[in-house]
Order: C-alpha cells, then sequence, then structure tokens
C-alpha cells in the first residue's frame, strides 16, 4: 500500500469522524443510584459543584462563573421569589435542599447551581478538549408554571410537554451534538408559554452532575499523522534527488 493510499484512507476516515451530524436532546427520569456510579467515567469531565461551594460559600457568583465544563452565567431578569439570594439577578451556588433544589451529584454532596429565580442560564461548555457529548441533571424544573427549554446545536427541548411537573422533580438530560466539537452554547430558559419567546421570571431551578464526555483521539488521526509524516520526508527526499 502506497504512502498516498493511506494518507487518502486516514483523511476520508478524519473527515467522517469529524464530520457534522444532528444534535439530539433526551430528556429521562433521574435515577439517583445508576448515575452517581457511573459519573466520572474515563474520558470525562465532570462538575458536581463540591469544590466550587466549598471555595466560593453560599450565594451569587457573579456575572459569570468558571468551571471545570465551562462558564456560566444568568440570562437576565431579577427574581423576587422566596428563594432568591442576594441581588435576584445572578446565579447562586446553593447548600442543602431548597424549595425541592437539592444536591444531587455526588450522593451525601451539599452543593448545586441555581437559577436563584432568573429566566434561566447561559452554558458555554468548554473543557480544553473534544467532547461529543454531555449530560447534567435538571431539578425542580418547570413546577411554578413555566416551561423550561433547553436549547443547544440548534435543537430544543422542553422539560415538560402538559402540566406543571411536580415539586422536586429531578430530570436527565443527554445532549449528544453528532460530532466532535471543542466548545458549545447551552441555553436553559423559562418561557410563559410552550414554544413562546417571552422568558419568566420565579420559576427556579438548579443543575448538578454535569458530565462532559471528552473523545480519545482516533487510530484514524494517529495514522493521518504519520502519514503526512511520511509524505513530508517523500517530498524532502525526492527535492534532494532533483
Amino acid at each position: 500500500m502506497s504512502i498516498w493510499t493511506v494518507a487518502g484512507a486516514a483523511a476520508l476516515t478524519l473527515a467522517c469522524t469529524f464530520g457534522a451530524s444532528a444534535t439530539t436532546i433526551k430528556v429521562s427520569t433521574f435515577d439517583a443510584g445508576s448515575y452517581n456510579s457511573s459519573f466520572g467515567g474515563p474520558n470525562a469531565t465532570g462538575e458536581d459543584f463540591e469544590t466550587l461551594g466549598a471555595n466560593m460559600g453560599e450565594g451569587e457568583v457573579g456575572a459569570s462563573l468558571g468551571t471545570a465544563v465551562g462558564t456560566f452565567e444568568s440570562l437576565g431578569g431579577t427574581g423576587t421569589g422566596g428563594s432568591v439570594i442576594g441581588t435576584g439577578t445572578e446565579l447562586a451556588l446553593r447548600d442543602g435542599k431548597l424549595f425541592g433544589r437539592q444536591n444531587t451529584v455526588p450522593q451525601g454532596g451539599s452543593w448545586f447551581l441555581d437559577s436563584n429565580d432568573t429566566w434561566g442560564m447561559k452554558w458555554d461548555v468548554e473543557t480544553g478538549g473534544l467532547f461529543n457529548k454531555l449530560t447534567f441533571v435538571v431539578n425542580d424544573g418547570s413546577d411554578v408554571g413555566a416551561f423550561l427549554r433547553i436549547i443547544a446545536g440548534g435543537e430544543t427541548k422542553e422539560l415538560r410537554t402538559g402540566g406543571k411537573l411536580p415539586n422536586g422533580n429531578a430530570r436527565l438530560v443527554q445532549i449528544k451534538f453528532g460530532e466532535h466539537i471543542d466548545s458549545a452554547e447551552i441555553i436553559l430558559g423559562n418561557f410563559f408559554t410552550s414554544g413562546g419567546d417571552r422568558y419568566k421570571l420565579n420559576d427556579g431551578f438548579s443543575i448538578d452532575g454535569i458530565e462532559v464526555s471528552a473523545v480519545p483521539l482516533p487510530a484514524s488521526v494517529l495514522l493521518l499523522g504519520a502519514a503526512m509524516g511520511g509524505l513530508g520526508w517523500a517530498g524532502r527526499r525526492k527535492a534532494r534527488k532533483a
């Protein structure tokens, strides 16, 4: 097999590996035992807010919160509900249990990131590596009338399709991007109506147990690197002979 054949095959495989395809968003009932037992697996970056909470303490996090899985900030609005801490304009780290919101990962932990009754959260996902899937737990969403909508990669998914969800409900969200990427924007926004564009305040929710699955460098990429290196060597050898 010639070096050109190897390079062509590797390039084709690389294109397939990193080619774009549709994003999917799946929402299911959260199983604490099952998820906690698999959390923190290989090739994944996790964030459970335990270290951040212990270091920063309970309260609003400022204009943005940097974490192991990217940066979080409020979508806007000023929360005025009974669970609001601080100004009600920022997201908040919370400890313990609050109006149905509570820690979900790890079991026996304390901390989670709360919407603080604002319109919701914008999450700029970044881990310093490639990923194609992420999972996280949403707690207590859509129980006071809002339609909590998840937006990622041009796709949307609403937490409820009918009536209000129960107080303290926990949902596992899994987003698959269908391609290998190094950044993404996730919106978790509260809206007055299903499919509407008007944000709603004071239906607080929290997130916890975030896991962003990294993609190990496939063998095809290593093959391509070797092939390109060989092509460079062959080109230099040919130039010397000329």
